[in-house]
C-alpha cells in the first residue's frame, strides 16, 4: 500500500484501536513447528522440497482488519487457496501501543498459523527517514504520521518480533514496506540502494541476535527498484527481496518493468509482497486482467516462479480484492482462480 496513491475505507483510528486489548502478548507461538524455510540459491524450500508462497496481504489488525472477522483466515486458506498471508504492522500503532498492537498480531498470527498459511509480518512503512516522508490525508482517520518510520524504530520492533516469533520459521519479516527516498524519483535507477543497504543489514543484526527467520528487504522506489542489489546483496544467507509492482510503473512497458528487477530474480528469491490491479479505478492502479493482470502472472511471477502476496483482502482497501458483499470483486476472481492454479500445481502444500 504506496501511501496516499491508494484509497482506503475511512474507519476511525480511536475506534479501531480502542478494541486492542491491553493485555500482554506471549513470546513466542511455537505450534509444533519444526522445520524451516530455506534458501537454496533463488528458490525457497521447506522440508525438502520446492516451497512458492503464493497468496494475500490482509493488511494490519488495527486499521484495515478492524471490521473483519477471525473467519478470513479459513475462508484464504479453504476457499482462495492461499499458502501465506501478509499481515501488516503500522509504525504508528506500535510507536503509541506496542503492547495492545503486538496482542492484535498475536491474534491474527495465531488464526493464520492454525490454518497452516505462512505468514510475513510486514513494518508497514512508508519512504525513508530523512529523505522523504510522506504523511496520511486527513480523512484516513488516522495521526498523520501513521505510516513513518525511523531506524530505531524499526529496530525496536523487529527487536520485539525477532524475540516473540523465532520459535517459528514459518513466518517471515518484512522489514520495511516501501522505502522511498525521493517523491518525484518515478524510475528504477537503484541510486538509493547503498542508502536502503547500510539499513537493512544493521536491522538483519538486530534481529539475528535472536532469530534466524527470513528476513525480506526491499529496494527504493516503494519497492519497486531492485537495480544494484544483486551486485551489493545484504551479506545475511537467510534474506530475500521484496518487489511490489502495480500497473502505473512503466505501465504497458513489460521489458521496462523486468528491467527494474536488474537480474536479480536469476540470484536471490523474490517475493512479490504487494501486487494487483483495479478495473473501475481512474488512477495509478488502473488495470485490466488484459492489460495487466494476466500478463503480470504469465511473464512475472510464473515464468520466475516468484513467490507473491496479492493487495488486499478487504472491501475499501485498494485494490480491493473483496467487493461489497464480501465476495471476490473482478480483480480478486482473477487472483483467487491463479492461485487455485497454482496450488494444484505446487510442489509443497499445506494439508487443508
Amino acid at each position: 500500500m504506496s501511501g496516499g496513491r491508494k484509497g482506503l475505507d475511512r474507519r476511525r483510528f480511536l475506534a479501531g484501536l480502542s478494541a486492542v486489548p491491553m493485555a500482554a502478548a506471549p513470546c513466542g507461538l511455537a505450534l509444533g513447528a519444526t522445520s524451516r524455510i530455506e534458501v537454496d540459491g533463488n528458490r525457497l524450500s521447506y522440508q525438502g522440497r520446492p516451497l512458492r508462497l503464493t497468496g494475500i496481504a490482509v493488511g494490519d489488525p488495527i486499521y484495515i482488519r478492524a471490521e473483519r472477522p477471525a473467519s478470513d483466515y479459513e475462508t484464504i486458506a479453504r476457499d482462495w487457496f492461499a499458502n501465506c498471508v501478509r499481515i501488516s504492522v503500522m509504525p504508528g500503532h506500535w510507536r503509541r501501543d506496542p503492547v495492545g498492537t503486538g496482542a492484535a498480531l498475536d491474534r491474527e498470527i495465531a488464526l493464520a498459523r492454525a490454518q497452516s498459511l505462512f505468514v510475513i509480518i510486514d513494518w508497514h512503512a512508508i519512504g525513508f527517514p530523512n529523505y522523504y516522508e510522506p504523511t496520511v490525508p486527513a480523512d484516513w482517520g488516522l495521526p498523520p504520521d501513521i505510516q513513518l518510520s525511523s531506524i530505531a524504530d524499526a529496530a525496536g520492533f523487529w527487536r520485539a518480533m525477532a524475540r516473540r516469533y523465532f520459535h517459528d520459521p514459518s513466518i517471515l519479516f518484512e522489514l520495511w514496506n516501501e522505502p522511498t527516498a525521493a517523491e518525484k524519483l518515478w524510475q528504477a535507477t537503484g541510486e538509493h540502494w547503498p542508502v536502503f543497504h547500510k539499513a537493512w543489514a544493521g536491522l538483519v543484526e538486530v534481529i539475528r541476535q535472536d532469530a534466524d527467520n527470513i528476513v525480506i528487504c526491499a529496494g527504493g522506489y516503494w519497492a519497486h527498484d531492485l537495480v544494484g542489489v544483486r551486485d551489493r546483496l545484504v551479506e545475511d544467507s537467510r534474506t530475500v527481496y521484496a518487489w511490489h509492482s502495480y500497473p502505473n510503473a512503466e505501465r504497458g512497458d513489460f521489458a521496462a518493468r523486468l528491467a527494474t528487477l536488474d537480474g536479480l530474480q536469476d540470484v536471490k528469491p523474490i517475493i512479490v509482497t504487494e501486487w494487483g490491479f483495479c478495473p473501475e479505478c481512474t488512477d495509478d492502479l488502473r488495470g485490466t486482467v488484459d492489460d495487466f493482470g494476466r500478463p503480470f502472472v504469465e511473464d512475472f511471477l510464473d515464468k520466475y516462479q516468484m513467490s507473491h502476496t496479492a493487495w488486499c483482502f478487504s472491501r475499501g482497501a485498494m485494490p480491493n480484492l473483496l467487493d461489497a458483499g464480501d465476495g471476490p470483486s473482478a480483480y480478486g476472481r482473477f487472483v483467487q482462480a491463479m492461485l487455485k492454479r497454482s496450488s494444484a500445481s505446487a510442489a509443497w502444500q499445506p494439508a487443508r
